[in-house]
């Protein structure tokens, strides 16, 4: 199917990029595009995986709409999350079934690329076992969701680069009470180029796609 492929789709809402990325997953499945690594940004919106309680979302909706926050409901896994301008949202639509791959391993990939590229900004980040994402001692930096069907992989990571976290008050993150959220930005030690981040995570990621053997 050739090389893996990176689109950056700029700021686009989250209910039009995820049919984009259905789309793009359909494609994948009938064998019609390579894997793709699509790196976005959306406007402020907080998102509830398939399985996530309403009760995650603890802001009424009146207060949603005060803040220009929109309530989605998706299809990935995970519990709620928060996105907005100054965050990179990567969404690896990968055929991974014919990379002889499991989905455990490849969430580890996934957080393995955020943590490597943190690395490269000095920004000292880890794993905690049972827990997606990715955190540093001042509190999560990175989230993580993906679903997976007829052996693709769709959804992805979402990296607080120069996030506004308010609307991470707007709701119970990950299913976490007092989930302490960090940046990037307040991380680091010198200004950091969100494009330039963007850039090298999605290398990051390609990396790991295709140091797999395909079956």
């Amino acid at each position: 199917m050739g090389r893996t492929v990176i689109e950056h789709w700029g700021r686009v809402d989250y209910a039009r990029a995820l049919e984009r990325q259905l789309t793009l997953w359909q494609a994948r499945v009938d064998g019609r595009v390579a894997d793709t690594v699509v790196e976005v940004a959306h406007p402020p919106t907080v998102t509830l995986g398939r399985n996530a309680p309403q009760s995650d979302v603890i802001a009424p909706a009146e207060e949603l709409a005060r803040r220009g926050v929109t309530l989605v409901r998706s299809d990935r896994g995970g519990r709620a999350t928060a996105h907005g301008p100054g965050q990179i949202v990567v969404y690896p639509i990968v055929a991974i079934s014919e990379r002889a791959v499991g989905v455990r391993s490849w969430v580890c990939d996934l957080e393995q690329a955020l943590v490597e590229v943190l690395a490269d900004l000095s920004i000292d980040a880890h794993q905690i076992e049972g827990k997606p994402g990715i955190w540093t001692d001042q509190g999560k930096i990175a989230s993580l969701g993906l679903r997976v069907a007829r052996g693709v992989s769709y959804h992805g990571i979402a990296l607080n680069v120069g996030l506004d976290t308010g609307p991470f008050d707007c709701i119970v993150a990950c299913g976490v009470p007092g989930e302490r959220i960090t940046s990037v930005t307040q991380e680091a030690r010198e200004p950091v180029s969100r494009d330039d981040i963007a850039t090298a995570l999605c290398e990051a990621i390609v990396t790991k796609i295709e140091a797999y053997d395909p079956t």
